[in-house]
């Protein structure tokens, strides 16, 4: 049994005054628990009945239009989903005959009276949080982005940062037990936040170690139709539905023909979470209500 810290909520968490103008706001306490030996850190979070309402169906059925798609041309045509490094950088060092792969792709598209859709791990997650959120709820969302970063895309991390901080949803962070930096995140992870290098940290619900708590890890996952995810510090994005990773491969070729010797990833893939292997750190944030 891990040893767990005599006072581990936060005191320096801001009380500050209520502000009863803010009359659609509501209070949501959520109470200290356990989980596997970690704690559970209570915050008090305003939330906003008007805005947190998400699809989670909505947002799994726009995963599942574009993976649809994908797949089904991938084999014997090609897709307009395309890989955003691969169709960049890695088409045009390979060549099909007397031109690039790249070219070849063009015409195909051409052919097809199709154009590309360049994607990455965080297109591939926006898109279906776009689709879960009503329109002026996303709208809002860019809004507060774009009032901390000034204009720049979204971020794994910074989504979820605004999520919990703005929209009520919950986080929770998960663990290797031989990750490098395993005790720089553990120590954030006990004072109830996740950390990302020079951004703000993320509270978090609580934490598990991969491996020794994956029981408890699908337990919890398995009450989640829907989730935002990132591993380390936003080096990768993607989204759960239950007890299942999904994400896209920015490398990922559009067609079987460009990947006859498998270098590549396909674009789109689902592993088991507590599978997931890629990373050794990871953060999801869950909708209220989920």
């Amino acid at each position: 049994m891990r040893e767990i810290p005599k006072n581990p909520y936060k005191a320096n968490i801001k009380s500050g005054k209520m502000n009863f103008i803010l009359k659609f706001m509501i209070i949501a306490i959520i109470s200290i628990t356990f989980v596997s030996n970690h704690i559970l850190f209570s915050h008090d979070q305003q939330i906003n009945e008007n805005i947190v309402n998400f699809n989670s169906e909505a947002a799994l059925n726009k995963s599942q239009q574009i993976v649809y798609e994908y797949f089904k041309d991938y084999s014997g045509s090609v897709s307009r989903y395309v890989g955003k490094v691969w169709l960049e950088s890695i088409s045009k060092q390979q060549n099909i005959s007397d031109i690039t792969v790249f070219e070849d792709y063009l015409n195909e598209l051409q052919r097809k009276n199709l154009k590309n859709i360049r994607i990455d791990c965080t297109i591939y997650a926006e898109e279906c949080l776009r689709a879960g959120f009503k329109k002026d709820t996303f709208n809002l969302l860019k809004k507060y982005h774009n009032e901390i970063w000034q204009g720049k895309g979204f971020a794994g991390w910074s989504v979820a940062y605004l999520l919990t901080n703005e929209f009520g949803w919950k986080a929770y962070a998960f663990i290797n037990p031989g990750a490098i930096n395993y005790n720089h995140y553990t120590t954030h992870f006990i004072n109830g936040e996740y950390p990302v290098w020079m951004q703000p940290n993320t509270q978090i619900i609580g934490y598990f170690i991969l491996g020794e708590d994956n029981e408890k890890i699908e337990s919890l996952l398995s009450e989640q139709e829907f989730g935002w995810g990132f591993s380390e510090d936003g080096v990768h994005t993607w989204i759960t539905n239950f007890i299942d990773l999904k994400e896209c491969h920015w490398d990922g070729p559009p067609a079987e023909k460009y990947n006859q010797n498998n270098s590549f990833p396909v674009l789109f893939e689902t592993t088991r979470f507590v599978e997931f292997e890629d990373y050794d750190v990871h953060l999801v944030v869950f909708p209220p209500g989920n």
